[in-house]
């Protein structure tokens, strides 16, 4: 796997930030910088330490990882979405199980 650039690393900081359907100001206060702040990662003129990535992270509801991938089929689960399917997972009655997938499936529906 290649080392991405800052460049690189920013451009998936707005991908994910549109995909959460996020304005720069709500990020921004989200995290307390300014949208100027966020307009420099994702253009790469600023590099984002450690903390700042797991910050965003955080706000955008996507693991760090996220950040070093380049589209969104590689991307591994958001931590909402680990928290549901291993949720699913631990329920012992398979009627139960049934039930929220009926559920689901059709929200799904309903939104389409």
């Amino acid at each position: 796997m290649a080392i991405l650039s800052s460049k690189e690393i920013g451009g998936n900081l707005f991908r994910l930030r549109t995909k959460a359907r996020l304005t720069r100001e709500q990020l921004a206060e989200k995290i307390g910088v300014t949208s100027q702040q966020i307009h420099k990662y994702e253009t790469g003129a600023n590099k984002m330490n450690t903390d700042r990535l797991q910050q965003i992270a955080q706000a955008l509801d996507v693991p760090v990882q996220s950040f070093f991938t380049d589209t969104d089929e590689t991307l591994p689960m958001a931590v909402s979405e680990k928290l549901l399917l291993d949720s699913y997972r631990a329920i012992p009655n398979k009627e139960i199980q049934e039930s929220i997938l009926k559920i689901t499936t059709n929200a799904t529906k309903q939104a389409e």
